[in-house]
């Protein structure tokens, strides 16, 4: 039996995709440009995903951290 997942499982999905990609673009020009405006642009958006993580979280009782990269 195939399960459709819901709305909120496809959006923590999609945001942790966003995450991932973004986590590159932050490390590409930190290590390449170090253009300083698009990476706290970058890791705005990283922010706002992270938030809104941790409201999909909240009523599972989890709590989402963001640390710095390494």
């Amino acid at each position: 039996m195939e399960q459709q997942m819901s709305a909120r499982q496809i959006r923590i999905a999609e945001l942790i995709e966003n995450l991932e990609k973004l986590a590159q673009l932050i490390d590409l020009h930190k290590q390449s440009t170090q253009n300083t405006s698009m990476i706290k642009q970058y890791e705005f958006k990283r922010k706002e995903f992270v938030d809104e993580l941790q409201g999909l979280f909240k009523p599972l009782s989890l709590r989402l951290e963001l640390t710095e990269a390494a």
